[in-house]
């Protein structure tokens, strides 16, 4: 799950994206609204590698 505030929003982050960016890399989907959204996969030995995935789309993005 992961939820945005209004800054972030405003700097064009949204909740549905950074999940769905952090569950194709564990194998999943997931989705939602641009303040919150949830999402999973089958591959929890990749946390890791989501949480980069996730770090690299804000870094982008802001």
């Amino acid at each position: 799950m992961i939820a945005t505030n209004e800054a972030a929003r405003e700097r064009g982050l949204k909740a549905g994206d950074l999940v769905r960016t952090a569950a194709k890399t564990l194998g999943g989907g997931g989705g939602g609204k641009p303040d919150v959204a949830q999402g999973g996969g089958t591959n929890p030995a990749a946390i890791g590698d989501a949480v980069a995935a996730v770090e690299r789309l804000v870094s982008e993005t802001t």
